[in-house]
């Protein structure tokens, strides 16, 4: 492909995947220049080739911005990263740390029970210390105020992007940190990806975002008007999540997300800011509103349902797929009036629903099981889906 048709295809998609309202009109604000040498030195503490010990001290800066209060028309960005675009958000959870760790840090609950319009998958899959899993890392602060540093790997399947609907598979280098800021409890998740992701394939939002039903072809391509053949990935990325208690043994916690991420195609980067605070937002706002929710099951409710789903033979699992298909079909129906016409041609395929993997079907239980707790779904509807106690038990921390 020659230079002028690179140019002309990167302007044209540009204009074709731009997200659909956040980020747009807001004035883009630099993070401090104190925030940098905390930044730089996280971006040190993850990677095969980024072991270097931690120096709390250099993460004034950022700490200080973290805890400052932010413009609402602003969004925020750092500077890039070897040519990466990047975006900051921070939102405030009502919950204490403790709890807010037993959600989503929790080696008994899927990976993506707490982020379901984020992320389909994600697993943890081995640490330094080998055969090691995730630990429960909210048993390990250390009395005296010692960091500790868990590193590992974890593999993690993304949900259909909003403007493209692609969907990508991809593995991260993981490095969880846990230390002391004067009295309060920190606890920092950095990744970054170990290489592109697997190539992107087509998604499919079913009704509204908020609705967390989606269908994963299978097929490369985004589904975009014109660039369905496009062969996309994600080439890079490095990500730093903070969680930081609002005051000494008080509930409540900031919750930061910065990400810095390169991807498109035949070596043209298409991602701007905007579409990195829009996936953050997305990301944000759906943890902050189930961990908020007054219908959030207990953290031993949850564990429970997912090592019963775990427990499932692959042949109970397919007999709920073919359950999950009919589900489907009947909120489409009601969405839009024809199933045939609105869902994907790979949906009516009896071998896509054959090839499902275990993880995958395990996901669709999960999620399915969240949704019914939350009473984003009626119980009726998915009484073949999921099993759920008779009475919603109140949410507590363990």
């Amino acid at each position: 492909m020659t230079l002028f048709l690179k140019m002309l295809l990167f302007v044209a998609i540009a204009a074709s995947v731009a997200p659909a309202g956040a980020g747009y009109g807001a004035d883009e604000v630099r993070l401090p220049d104190d925030a940098t040498p905390g930044l730089v030195h996280l971006a040190s503490l993850v990677g095969p080739e980024n072991q270097n010990p931690f120096h709390p001290e250099q993460l004034a800066g950022l700490l200080r911005f973290v805890d400052a209060p932010k413009r609402e028309d602003a969004m925020y960005s750092a500077a890039p990263m070897d040519g990466a675009s990047s975006s900051y958000l921070d939102v405030d959870v009502r919950m204490s740390l403790d709890d807010l760790l037993k959600y989503t840090f929790n080696p008994r609950i899927h990976g993506s029970a707490s982020v379901p319009a984020s992320l389909r998958t994600a697993a943890w899959k081995k640490s330094e210390k080998s055969g090691q899993g995730l630990p429960r890392i909210w048993e390990l602060f250390d009395p005296n105020g010692t960091p500790v540093l868990i590193r590992g790997m974890e593999t993690v399947e993304n949900t259909p992007d909003l403007s493209t609907g692609g969907y990508y598979r991809y593995t991260l280098f993981r490095t969880v940190i846990l230390f002391r800021s004067g009295e309060r409890r920190v606890v920092i998740s950095l990744a970054r990806q170990a290489g592109p992701s697997d190539v992107g394939k087509k998604g499919y939002i079913l009704g509204t975002d908020e609705d967390w039903d989606y269908f994963y072809s299978g097929e490369p391509g985004l589904d975009v008007t014109g660039l369905g053949w496009v062969k996309s990935y994600m080439l890079e990325s490095l990500g730093v999540s903070i969680y930081i208690e609002s005051a000494p043994a008080l509930p409540g916690v900031r919750v930061v997300n910065l990400k810095w991420l390169r991807a498109g195609w035949s070596g043209l980067n298409v991602v701007r800011s905007e579409h990195i605070h829009s996936g953050l937002k997305r990301f944000a706002l759906t943890t902050k509103q189930i961990l908020e929710s007054p219908r959030l099951p207990a953290v031993a409710t949850l564990e429970e349902a997912c090592l019963r789903i775990s427990n499932l033979t692959e042949a109970q699992l397919r007999e709920k797929m073919q359950a999950y298909r009919s589900v489907l079909i009947a909120r489409t129906e009601r969405l839009n009036g024809s199933a045939r016409k609105s869902l994907p041609e790979s949906f009516w395929d009896d071998g896509w629903w054959a090839r499902m993997t275990r993880e995958e079907m395990e996901s669709v239980l999960v999620l399915e099981t969240l949704k019914a707790y939350l009473g984003r779904t009626p119980e009726a509807e998915v009484r073949n889906l999921v099993s759920l106690p008779a009475a919603q038990p109140p949410r507590q921390g363990g």
